[in-house]
């Protein structure tokens, strides 16, 4: 079983989780939304993920628990945009993956038009069975996306890159 957390409003959780559920090969992922009100119920769970898209989920107090959280997981995503600066990719360097509208980010937005993105992975990565992802662009169709942000977008396809 494959954990993954995520640190989202509940929304974006919602729309992430029915996406992955929806397109992703592996069954046996499970989503788990984590917020200040849980938290403290997370740090023992062992995640292989956690996606940090959203920062005012957790109070300042936790953060302690996140980095716990963060330190024994396999992957970090995170909006670059939202934890630019933060001190719990410090450790996890290698198996960081970065999402966000700047241009520093690993997962970025290279053209953007009103029916498609294409979508650049500006680095190597290598998935859940080590092999390797090269950097590239990808078209994805926004019609049916909508409803979601291109933060959201970036989120759930570097969650497929990981897990597909």
């Amino acid at each position: 079983m494959h954990f993954i957390g995520v640190i989202s409003n509940y929304l974006e959780f919602e729309i992430i989780k029915e996406n992955i559920e929806n397109h992703i090969k592996q069954k046996n992922l499970q989503l788990i939304h984590i917020t200040s009100r849980n938290i403290d119920n997370m740090k023992n769970i062992v995640f292989e993920t956690i996606l940090l898209c959203d920062k005012t989920n957790i109070k300042e107090a936790q953060k302690d628990i996140l980095n716990k959280i963060c330190s024994n997981c396999k992957y970090i995503i995170m909006n670059a945009d939202v934890f630019g600066n933060t001190k719990i990719i410090m450790k996890k360097m290698n198996n960081c993956i970065t999402y966000g509208l700047n241009q520093k980010s690993t997962i970025t937005v290279s053209s953007i038009q009103e029916d498609k993105a294409i979508i650049y992975v500006q680095r190597n990565l290598k998935n859940i069975e080590e092999k390797e992802i090269e950097m590239g662009e990808t078209s994805i169709d926004l019609e049916n996306k909508k409803q979601m942000s291109i933060e959201t977008i970036l989120a759930i396809f570097s969650i497929f890159l990981i897990y597909n």
